[in-house]
């Protein structure tokens, strides 16, 4: 997850400053609405008080450094699942932000809003990164799979340590 989010990050930074779309028709204007996908940020403190908690139950021997990642991983999910969820929700009394899709458990949604949304959440630090509204899809698909490889990959080794 931490890997998806850098690259998803790096994508973000990299859209930023690719040229912006227009018809030609017409002018772009700030209250331009944009249908974007956006990766939620979870609480960073929160996660950096977790893991230097985590790290002095290792140093004490109470837990051990595969567990440790465990939770840090359980920990990160859980507060990027409450962001986006909290972000949907505040979306929800925004008459000027829509909600298309949403999956919390991966910390992207595909909104609809005017483009200052985007740069406020940026700047605010509630988005990690803001993509096409494509890419939604496609991260979504790529999470299932590698979900589908990991369950087999666990399967079979489940299948070859009960023979």
């Amino acid at each position: 997850m931490t890997g998806a989010s850098a690259t998803a990050a790096l994508a973000g930074c990299s859209t930023q400053n690719a040229p912006s779309q227009t018809d030609g028709d017409s002018e772009e204007t700030p209250g331009t609405e944009a249908t974007l996908t956006v990766q939620i940020q979870g609480d960073q403190e929160a996660l950096t008080s977790f893991q230097e908690d985590l790290q002095a139950d290792v140093d004490n021997g109470t837990v051990t450094r595969a567990e440790a990642q465990q939770e840090f991983q359980n920990k990160q999910e859980e507060l990027i699942t409450e962001a986006t969820n909290e972000y949907e929700e505040a979306a929800a009394d925004d008459d000027a932000v829509s909600v298309a899709d949403s999956s919390p458990e991966y910390g992207m949604l595909r909104i609809d809003a005017p483009a200052a949304t985007f740069v406020d959440g940026l700047e605010d630090g509630d988005l990690a990164a803001v993509l096409p509204s494509e890419y939604y899809d496609q991260y979504i698909q790529q999470q299932q799979f590698q979900e589908e490889l990991n369950q087999q990959t666990a399967d079979q080794g489940n299948n070859t340590t009960g023979d």
